[in-house]
C-alpha cells in the first residue's frame, strides 16, 4: 500500500496560479481600462499596474507554497491528505466512503503524463465541491491509487477472496460497451444548439473591446453595404453562420472525441475528450434512474440521448449527477445497449395514454402564455395586431404534442413515465430508488377526475423530478398504491 507521503507534481503550482488568474481576469480588465486613458506622468498613475503585478507575484508564490505543503498517502484503509501553511489541516477519507475517482487531463497535464483526480464520496461534507482533489499526479500513480482503493473495498466486502484473484478479476471483466464514432459526433454537433452558443460567445467577447475596436466606423461601413444591397448582407450573414457551424462542429469533436463507455466490475467508466481528456467513474449501485431524451430534430432522424441520474456528485460538478451516458445514439440500439449495462431494467415502449378529455387542458396551458400578450398587441395595433393571435397556433400545437406524448407504465418494481416540454423524456425508475412520489389534484382537475403524478430521484445534492399531468384519477391511484405498498420493504 502507498504508505509514504507524496507530493503533487510541481506543475500543480502552475495550475493553481492559472486557476486564480482566471478568477482575476475581470478585475484586471477593469483596472487596465480605467488606467488606459490620459497621460501618465507620475508614480501614482502607474499604481494600478503595479498592484496587478504584485497580485500576480503573490498568487504565484501562494500556488508554490500550496504545492510545497500538500501531501497525500494511503494508510490503514484511508486516503490521508495534509495541507496548510500556518494551520496544518488533515483530511482522512475512509475507502468505504469513496464512490469514485474521476480523472481529467488538461492541456498542462498531457505533455507530462499527468492527470487531475477528483475524489467523490457518499455524504460529502461540502456539497459545493469534491471531497478531495489531487491537482496533478502521474497517470500511473493515479491508476495505482484507483486499483488499491477499489481492491481494498472489494476485500472488505468479500474477505475470503484473495488479492490475486481480485486482481485477475479486475483485468478480465473490463469491457467496452459503447463507443461514439465520427458519424455519431457529426449528428450530435448538427442537432445541438452549439451554433447559438458560439455566436453568443463571440458577441460577448467582442463587447469587451469597445475601447480598441472602432464600432462606429464599422457601423458606418455596414450602412454603406446596406445601401449597396441586401444581397451582400445576406452573403455575409451566411458566411458568419457557416463559420459558426464549423467552429461548433469542431468544438463538439474536441469535447466528445474518443467517447467510450466501459464496464469495470460494478462501475461504469466514461472517458471522452481530445484536448482535455476526462474520465468519470460511476458505481452502478449509485444509478438512480435512466432517461431517454429526444429533441424534435433527433426524434425525426431516429436518434436520442441517454441520461442517467447519479446519487453522488457535488453541485458544481456538472459531470457527476445528471450524466449523459450516451450523448447521441440511434434509438433502435438503446434497448440492447442498456440491457447489457442495466439488465434489471425493462425498456418497454408500451405506455398507457392520457385521457382525451385532458387534451384541452394541455392546449390551454401551452397557449395561455402567448394568448394574453397577443390580445394586448391586437388591441394596441389594430387591425394589423390581429396577426399576433396567430402565435397561439404553434403553442397550441406544442400542447397537443405534449398530450399525445404523455403516458405511464408499471412493470413489477419499475415505473416508467413519458412526458414532453419541447424535449421528449422517457424516464425509467425502480421503486426503491424513488425518493418521493406525489399525487396532486386541483379543483379543476377534480371535476374531470384527473390527477398529476410527480416523482423525485436523488441526483447530486438536490434531486431530479419527473411529472406527468392529467392522468386518469384511477391510474394515478394505482401508481400511488404501487409505490406506498411495500416501499419500505423494497428499500431494505
Amino acid at each position: 500500500m502507498m504508505s509514504e507521503s507524496k507530493r503533487l507534481h510541481p506543475i500543480s503550482a502552475v495550475a493553481s496560479f492559472l486557476k486564480q488568474l482566471k478568477e482575476l481576469i475581470i478585475p484586471f480588465v477593469l483596472l487596465f481600462v480605467l488606467n488606459g486613458g490620459g497621460d501618465k506622468g507620475g508614480f501614482w498613475d502607474y499604481m494600478p499596474l503595479i498592484s496587478m503585478a504584485v497580485v500576480l507575484v503573490v498568487v504565484l508564490v501562494a500556488g508554490f507554497i500550496k504545492w510545497l505543503r500538500f501531501t497525500y498517502r494511503l494508510a490503514e484503509g484511508e486516503l490521508r491528505i495534509e495541507y496548510g501553511l500556518f494551520v496544518k489541516k488533515k483530511r482522512y477519507i475512509p475507502f468505504d466512503r469513496i464512490q469514485s475517482l474521476n480523472f481529467s487531463e488538461g492541456i498542462i497535464h498531457r505533455p507530462f503524463g499527468l492527470v487531475k483526480v477528483k475524489v467523490e464520496t457518499a455524504g460529502s461534507s461540502n456539497s459545493r465541491e469534491s471531497e478531495a482533489e489531487l491537482t496533478a499526479i502521474l497517470k500511473e500513480e493515479a491508476l495505482e491509487l484507483e486499483r488499491i482503493i477499489y481492491r481494498e473495498k472489494r476485500k472488505a466486502s468479500s474477505a475470503e477472496m484473495s488479492e490475486e484473484v481480485e486482481s485477475e478479476k479486475t483485468g478480465n471483466e473490463e469491457k467496452a460497451v459503447f463507443r461514439m464514432n465520427a458519424k455519431d459526433i457529426w449528428v450530435l454537433a448538427a442537432t445541438s444548439g452549439g451554433i447559438g452558443v458560439i455566436l453568443s460567445g463571440v458577441g460577448v467577447f467582442l463587447s469587451q473591446f469597445s475601447e480598441f475596436i472602432p464600432y462606429e466606423s464599422v457601423y458606418d461601413e455596414m450602412m454603406m453595404f446596406v445601401k449597396s444591397g441586401l444581397a451582400i448582407i445576406a452573403v455575409l450573414s451566411f458566411i458568419v453562420l457557416v463559420v459558426a457551424w464549423v467552429v461548433s462542429v469542431g468544438w463538439t469533436f474536441v469535447v466528445y472525441g474518443d467517447f467510450t463507455i466501459r464496464l469495470n466490475d460494478d462501475n461504469l467508466v466514461i472517458t471522452r475528450g481530445l484536448l482535455e481528456k476526462k474520465q468519470v467513474t460511476v458505481p452502478l449501485n449509485r444509478v438512480q434512474g435512466i432517461r431517454i431524451v429526444e429533441n424534435p430534430l433527433r426524434q425525426l432522424l431516429g436518434f436520442c440521448t441517454v441520461v442517467i441520474e447519479n446519487a453522488g456528485g457535488s453541485v458544481l460538478e456538472k459531470d457527476s449527477s445528471t450524466i449523459k451516458l450516451m450523448p447521441v445514439v440511434r434509438k433502435k440500439r438503446v434497448e440492447g445497449l442498456l440491457k447489457e449495462i442495466f439488465p434489471d431494467y425493462e425498456l418497454s415502449e408500451s405506455f398507457d395514454k392520457l385521457p382525451r378529455r385532458a387534451l384541452r387542458r394541455y392546449i390551454i396551458r401551452a397557449a395561455v402564455w402567448v394568448l394574453i400578450p397577443a390580445v394586448i398587441a391586437a388591441i394596441l395595433f389594430w387591425p394589423f395586431g390581429l396577426l399576433a393571435i396567430l402565435l397561439v397556433l404553434p403553442f397550441g400545437m406544442i400542447g397537443y404534442l405534449q398530450h399525445r406524448t404523455g403516458g405511464w407504465n408499471l412493470s413489477g418494481n419499475q415505473l416508467a413515465l413519458r412526458y414532453r416540454g419541447i424535449l421528449k423524456h422517457t424516464a425509467y425508475m425502480k421503486k426503491n430508488r424513488i425518493q418521493s412520489l406525489d399525487a396532486k389534484q386541483s379543483r379543476f382537475q377534480a371535476r374531470k377526475d384527473l390527477t398529476t403524478i410527480t416523482t423525485t430521484l436523488k441526483s447530486g445534492q438536490a434531486g431530479y423530478s419527473s411529472e406527468v399531468a392529467d392522468l386518469e384519477e384511477r391510474d394515478a391511484s394505482r401508481i400511488y398504491d404501487w409505490f406506498s405498498h411495500g416501499t419500505h420493504n423494497d428499500n431494505r
